[in-house]
C-alpha cells in the first residue's frame, strides 16, 4: 500500500527518539529529516537551556533543574503536524567543596529582640566565597537579657558544617549612622536636555515616537480583566505579559515610568496625557479589586493574589515566577508618575497598595520573608525595598519603613557587609535592585550598614564580574570572579542589569564623586544602553547583547524585562551629565546637552566639536563656581584646556576631575582629550582582548563564528593594534589583517554579524 503523506508524518514521529528526556544532561542531537524524509523544525519554548540545534546548557547549581518544551514540526507532501516534547534538564553539579564557614561578629542591646544575621560566608577549597542561609541556636531573633559575651553555633543550609557567631551584649547599643545629606545633586528634574545630532537624542525620539503609538486600552487589559472590568475591546498582551503568563502586569509598570521620565524630558502634554489615564484607570481596578471576593483591600495586579499566597508556602519557579517583582515594577511606575510628574493619584493608589503589602508581610517573621527572598527567580522582588522607603520619604508613615525592612536579603547582604564578594552563581537582575534599595534605606533611615553594603557591592561588580562594554552576567548570572573570558556566550550582558548598575552608579556617586563612577558610568552607557536598542523606533531591545565571536544583536518585541528597562533607560541619558553641589559644577559625561543652573543664574550648554575627545562648553550668565571636569580614563592624563581663546593651565585633582574656576569672564572653554586606540585585554585570559576608541568599544564586522586572531604590535608598555580611521562621523577603522575588516563603535551596529572580543596571535 502506498503511504500517505499523513502516514509517513505518523511514522517519522514515532521513530524519532532523542533518548531519556527526564534527566538531561548532555546536548540532544535533533534531526532534521525523518527516516521517511519529511521535514523537521525544532523550536525551544527556552532557549537559555536548550536551543533549536539541541545544544544545552545546564542551569547553575542551586537553582535547580529545568523544564523546557521542545516543539518538533515534520512537514511532508504539503501536510504538517507538530510534536511536543517535554525535556527535564539538570542543574549543574556542586564543582567545588566548602570547607569553612567563617565565623561573623554581632552588637546587641540588652533586653531588645535582636535580629541576628540569616546567612554566613562560606569559604571553598577553590579560594572562592558563597553565602547560605543559616539558622542559630535559639532562633534568628533572640532576646538577650543580660550583658557579655556569648558565641552560637548555626546550622548552614545544605552544609554539614556548623557556623559561629559572637554576640556581643550591650546596655546600649544603637545602629551606626551617617549623614544622609548628599555631596553633590544630579541635575535630573528636567533643568539638563540633549541636544540634537547624536546617537543618544535619536534614541529617545524613536522612544517618545513608540510611545505615542502604544495602545494604552491594551496595557491595562491584564488588570481590568483580573478586576472583572471591561477590557473596552484592546487585544490582549503579549510575550511576558499575555495571558497565560505569570509575570503579566510588569510591562504596563515599566511603561507607567517611562512615560513619566518621558514628560520629564519633553513636556510633551500628549504623554502627560496618556500617563494619567492610566493611572486613573489603574485606580479604578484597585477600587474593583476591593470589592472582589478573595482580594484585600488595597491589592492592585494582573492576576489574583495566588501567586502571593503560594510563595509563602515555599512553591518555586516556574510553577510561580516572582509576584513582588512584578508589584515593584507598578510600584515604581506609580511613585514616578508622582514623582516626575506631580499625578498626584499615583500617590495614593501605591500607598494602598502599599499597606496590602505591610498587612500580608507583617504575619510572616524575618525567617519566613529571608526564605521567600533566597528563592530562585519565584522570590525575586525587584527593588520592592526602594519602593517602600521611598513611601516612608514621601508619607512618614512608620508602616513603610517596617515593611522595607521586610525585605532585607540576609543572604546578600551580610556577604556585602562583611566585604566577601560571594556573587558567583548568582541571579544578576534578581540581586542588583535590591543593592539600589539599600541606597534608598541608607537615605531613609541614616543607617550606615545599608550604604556600607552597596558601595561594596559596586565594587566586586566593577571589578570582577563586567565585560568591556560594562554589561554583566552570563545566561542571566554572575559568573566566577575575573572570569569574563570563559564566559563569551550569546546570553552575556543582560540588558536589565546595566540598567540598574546604572541607578546605582548614580545613587553612589552623590555621596563620592569619584571619577571611577562616572567612568563606569559612560562604559555602560555609551555601550551597553544606547547599544541595546532598535535604531528604529519599534521599542525592540536587545534582551542579551552577545559576545560570542560572530554574534548578531537580536531585538525582540516580547514583553520580556529588558522590554520594559529599555523604554525607561531611553529617557535616562540625560541624568548624570552634570551634577553641583553649593559652588561646584561637575561635567561628568561628554554628549551634547545643555543645563540650567538656576541657583547661579547660569546656562551651560556642551557641544562635542570632535566625537569623542573635543568638548565646547559655553556659559551664559554670571555666575562664579568651581567646574570640574571629568579626565576620562581613555584619555591617559593628556589634555589641553583653551579658556576664551587663551591656553589655560588647569590640574587633576585626587578625584580625578580637572578643576577650572569659573568667573563672569569666562564665556567659552574649549578641552581636547587625547584619544587613540587602544587595547583591553581580559583578567584571566592575557590574550583574549577588544579594541576601544575613546569611550567606545569598537566590534569587527565579519561572519566569522570563530575568534578572530590578530598579530599586535609589541610597543612597550603596551600593545597596539594598526587601524585606519575610514569615517570620522561613524568611528569606523579598518585593519588590515583579516580581510582589511571594519570596527565601529558598538552603538554603530546594526544586524551584522560581528566580534566584540578576539584574540592575539
Amino acid at each position: 500500500m502506498t503511504k500517505t503523506a499523513e502516514m509517513i508524518i505518523e511514522e517519522d514521529i514515532r521513530k524519532v527518539y532523542l533518548g531519556n528526556l527526564n534527566t538531561v544532561e548532555f546536548d540532544l542531537r535533533l534531526p532534521l529529516v525523518g527516516e521517511n524524509g519529511s521535514k523537521i523544525t525544532w523550536v525551544s519554548d527556552n532557549e537559555l537551556f536548550l536551543r533549536p540545534d539541541g545544544s544545552v546548557t545546564r542551569p547553575w547549581n542551586g537553582i535547580g533543574d529545568r523544564k523546557v518544551h521542545l516543539h518538533a514540526c515534520f512537514e511532508y507532501g504539503g501536510l504538517s503536524k507538530e510534536k511536543i516534547y517535554e525535556v527535564h534538564i539538570l542543574e549543574e553539579p556542586r564543582k567545588e567543596k566548602i570547607v569553612e564557614a567563617l565565623p561573623l561578629k554581632r552588637t546587641v542591646r540588652k533586653d531588645k529582640l535582636a535580629l541576628l544575621p540569616g546567612a554566613v560566608v562560606l569559604r571553598a577549597d577553590n579560594g572562592h566565597f558563597f553565602s547560605r542561609q543559616v539558622t542559630w541556636e535559639g532562633g534568628n531573633e533572640q532576646v538577650f537579657g543580660q550583658c557579655g559575651n556569648f558565641c552560637l553555633t548555626g546550622t548552614v543550609k545544605d552544609e554539614p558544617i556548623l557556623a559561629k557567631l559572637e554576640v556581643e551584649v550591650r546596655e546600649d547599643f544603637e545602629t551606626e549612622k551617617m549623614d544622609t545629606a548628599p555631596l553633590a545633586h544630579p541635575m535630573d528634574s528636567g533643568e539638563t536636555a540633549l541636544l540634537p545630532n547624536s546617537v543618544f537624542y535619536r534614541a529617545m525620539e524613536n522612544a517618545v515616537a513608540y510611545f505615542q503609538n502604544i495602545d494604552d486600552d491594551q496595557m491595562l487589559y491584564n488588570f481590568r480583566k483580573a478586576a472583572g472590568l471591561d477590557t473596552l475591546g484592546a487585544p490582549q498582551m503579549a510575550g511576558w505579559d499575555s495571558p497565560e503568563c505569570l509575570l503579566r502586569g510588569h510591562t504596563t509598570g515599566h511603561y507607567l515610568s517611562a512615560l513619566a521620565l518621558c514628560y520629564r524630558e519633553t513636556k510633551n502634554e500628549e504623554i502627560y496625557r496618556k500617563l494619567c489615564y492610566l493611572v486613573m484607570e489603574l485606580a479604578k481596578c484597585q477600587e474593583m479589586f476591593s470589592k472582589k471576593e478573595g482580594f484585600q483591600e488595597g491589592y492592585i495586579g494582573g492576576y489574583s493574589e495566588e501567586q502571593f499566597d503560594l510563595l509563602e508556602q515555599g512553591e518555586r519557579y516556574p510553577n510561580i515566577w516572582a509576584p513582588y517583582y512584578t508589584l515593584h515594577k507598578l510600584l515604581a511606575g506609580l511613585l514616578d508618575a508622582y514623582c516626575q510628574a506631580e499625578v498626584k493619584e499615583a500617590l495614593e493608589v501605591a500607598k494602598k497598595a502599599g499597606m496590602w503589602v505591610y498587612r500580608r508581610l507583617s504575619r510572616l517573621n524575618k525567617v519566613q520573608c529571608e526564605k521567600m527572598w533566597d528563592t530562585y527567580i519565584a522570590g525575586e522582588y525587584g527593588g520592592m525595598n526602594e519602593s517602600f522607603a521611598k513611601l516612608y520619604e514621601l508619607t512618614g508613615e512608620k508602616a513603610f519603613l517596617v515593611t522595607a525592612k521586610m525585605f532585607d536579603n540576609d543572604r546578600l547582604f551580610v556577604p556585602m557587609q562583611e566585604k566577601y564578594d560571594v556573587l558567583e552563581g548568582m541571579h544578576a537582575n534578581q540581586h542588583i535592585p535590591q543593592i539600589v534599595g539599600c541606597m534608598e534605606m541608607f537615605r531613609a533611615t541614616g543607617e550606615k550598614q545599608y550604604y556600607d553594603t552597596a558601595a561594596y557591592f559596586w565594587e566586586a561588580v566593577t571589578d570582577s564580574h563586567i565585560f568591556a562594554n560594562g554589561g554583566t552576567g552570563d545566561n542571566e548570572m554572575f559568573f566566577e570572579p575575573d572570569n569574563a573570558a570563559g564566559h563569551l556566550t550569546t546570553e552575556t550582558a543582560e540588558f536589565c542589569a546595566s540598567y540598574n548598575m546604572l541607578k546605582l552608579t548614580k545613587e553612589l556617586f552623590k555621596y563620592h564623586p569619584d571619577v571611577r563612577y562616572m567612568d563606569y558610568y559612560e562604559r555602560a552607557m555609551f555601550n551597553h544602553i544606547v547599544a541595546g536598542g532598535d535604531k528604529e523606533p519599534t521599542g525592540d531591545i536587545t534582551y542579551f547583547y552577545p559576545l560570542a565571536p560572530g554574534s548578531r544583536k537580536d531585538p525582540k518585541f516580547v514583553n520580556a524585562c529588558c522590554h520594559g528597562t529599555g523604554m525607561e533607560s531611553q529617557m535616562k541619558y540625560s541624568e548624570s551629565i552634570y551634577f553641583h553641589t553649593a559652588d561646584t559644577l561637575y561635567v561628568n559625561l561628554f554628549l551634547n546637552a545643555e543645563t540650567t543652573w538656576e541657583e547661579k543664574g547660569v546656562k551651560v550648554i556642551q557641544q562635542l566639536e570632535e566625537n569623542p575627545g573635543g568638548i565646547h562648553l559655553h556659559f551664559a550668565g554670571e555666575g562664579e563656581f568651581l567646574l570640574k571636569i571629568r579626565c576620562p580614563y581613555w584619555c591617559d592624563g593628556q589634555y589641553s584646556v583653551v579658556e576664551n581663546g587663551r591656553n589655560a593651565l588647569a590640574k587633576c585633582g585626587a578625584d580625578g576631575y580637572i578643576n577650572i574656576q569659573r568667573t563672569r569672564a569666562t564665556e567659552d572653554i574649549h578641552i581636547r582629550f587625547h584619544c587613540r586606540l587602544r587595547i583591553e585585554t581580559t583578567a584571566d585570559s592575557p590574550d583574549t582582548a577588544v579594541l576601544a576608541y575613546g569611550p567606545y568599544i569598537l566590534a569587527a564586522l565579519s561572519d566569522q563564528e570563530t575568534f578572530l586572531k590578530f598579530k599586535i604590535q609589541e610597543m612597550e608598555p603596551e600593545k597596539e593594534m594598526k587601524a585606519a580611521l575610514i569615517d570620522r562621523e561613524r568611528l569606523a577603522f579598518q585593519t588590515e589583517e583579516g580581510g582589511r575588516l571594519t570596527w565601529v563603535p558598538l552603538p554603530e551596529i546594526g544586524n551584522e554579524k560581528h566580534h566584540v572580543y578576539w584574540k592575539m596571535k
